[in-house]
């Protein structure tokens, strides 16, 4: 016999050759997962372009000025799209300023240098950094504080956290004889204070009164050498049996 092709009619199927067709078939139907991979990229590009755009935004306007419009104008994305990954500015702004927090914690966390005033000048000039990377926002928060109650609660949480990790290093260093004698809680407030202070004035607000203006590494090595002066015997010897030094070398390993 022969088929309506002119060829010989093909035997039929076996039934596990049926199963393995139908396997076969499912297999070719399955959707990718890429669209979904893609997808999710898509909504984090979306997301991150946002954030940038609003840390634009905020730097060049203020807290109390910036809106939906100035956020998405430019980007190409609707007031829309941005509802879909912020409930407001306020939700934007918060996001931005947790970020910066994040850093600042994560940099307090960090130790180098083997003598104390190289540990001190390292984690002040990081702290200037991070407030001159991050100035339009923090401005823009030092403005929010007063009129935004969440806003002010983190700022206070920021504080507090520098002061308390300040406070901590000088129970350390007082414990091993490496200071003079001092009240720590006052010392650290004095010697935060001293730092957020240059930080504010000088990096966030410009504040440039003398003719010769001020750089960063004049400001770090200055605020430095008054911290050590004010508070160690030998802020330029290697401390021994510094367990805070030695149990963040060995971290690092």
């Amino acid at each position: 016999m022969r088929g309506v092709v002119g060829g010989p009619l093909a035997a039929p199927p076996t039934v596990s050759e049926a199963r393995s067709a139908r396997a076969s078939a499912v297999r070719r139907a399955a959707p990718s997962p890429q669209p979904l991979r893609r997808g999710r990229n898509k909504a984090a590009d979306t997301e991150r372009q946002l954030l940038a755009s609003a840390e634009g935004a905020f730097s060049r306007k203020g807290y109390l000025r910036t809106t939906v419009h100035d956020i998405v104008d430019g980007t190409g994305l609707s007031r829309a799209a941005f509802y879909r990954y912020f409930r407001s500015t306020d939700d934007v702004f918060v996001r931005l300023v947790d970020r910066v927090v994040d850093d600042l914690v994560a940099s307090s966390k960090v130790h180098s240098g083997a003598t104390l005033r190289a540990r001190v000048g390292d984690s002040n000039r990081r702290y200037l950094e991070i407030f001159a990377r991050n100035r339009g926002v923090l401005r823009a928060m030092f403005e929010a504080s007063y009129v935004n109650p969440q806003i002010a609660a983190i700022q206070a949480r920021m504080r507090s956290a520098y002061l308390m990790r300040v406070r901590d290093h000088l129970v350390r260093q007082q414990a091993l004889g490496h200071c003079h004698p001092i009240d720590p809680d006052a010392a650290a407030m004095s010697l935060a204070m001293l730092v957020s202070g240059v930080a504010t004035s000088w990096v966030l607000m410009g504040l440039e009164p003398f003719e010769s203006p001020l750089d960063l590494d004049r400001l770090s090595a200055q605020v430095t050498d008054i911290w050590c002066r004010a508070v160690y015997t030998d802020p330029d010897r290697v401390p021994p049996g510094d367990t805070e030094h030695a149990s963040t070398q060995e971290k690092n390993r």
